[in-house]
């Protein structure tokens, strides 16, 4: 099967990745999202694209989920995470997660990508631009980005392949990787 990443030059991609809670997960896919899907729709999030992570070398929690999703701007975002029903519910929100990393905001560009969802691929933060070959793209983190951990890096798409599979070894002060397999639309 097959799903598209959609991209837009005139809207910001943000990479997220988390683990929820044992036991949580009912609340977050039948109750959260529902609940903020208007607030969502409001502020003009769009979910481009929902992936498994099967392997990654950052430190910590170990993720298992992830996604790209689209903002028309860094103001738009901000302003949903300011949005009353945004903020009454985010303590429970952050309570079902072990682990939430998002806010990286990254500048995108016209493309659609269709993606094999029975094929792994490697996400790739990086200084180096040199140390991705060939990706699918390679898009620099936006100086509007509320997250700035990734600031002077870029973020690449690319299939995976052993040259990932040896970066993953590696330190992730030189490049995080995350191995991943996307989820079929719908």
């Amino acid at each position: 099967m097959t799903t598209e990443l959609v991209l837009k030059s005139d809207s910001r991609l943000e990479f997220a990745f988390g683990k929820v809670s044992p036991g949580k997960e009912a609340w977050m896919f039948a109750e959260y999202f529902p609940a903020m899907g208007p607030a969502m729709a409001e502020y003009e999030l769009s979910q481009l694209a929902s992936f498994a992570v099967i392997a990654t070398n950052v430190a910590g929690v170990t993720p298992v989920m992830g996604s790209f999703v689209s903002w028309p701007s860094a103001e738009k975002r901000e302003a949903f995470h300011n949005d009353p029903r945004f903020v009454k519910i985010r303590p429970e929100r952050d309570g079902a997660l072990d682990l939430l990393s998002d806010g990286h905001l990254f500048q995108s560009m016209d493309e659609v990508i269709a993606l094999n969802t029975d094929s792994d691929y490697a996400v790739i933060i990086a200084k180096d631009a040199g140390t991705v070959s060939d990706p699918i793209f390679a898009l620099p983190l936006t100086s509007d980005s509320p997250e700035q951990a990734y600031t002077g890096k870029s973020i690449s798409l690319r299939p995976w392949s052993e040259a990932e599979e040896q970066l993953l070894n590696s330190s992730p002060t030189e490049a995080e990787v995350f191995r991943v397999r996307f989820n079929p639309a719908g």
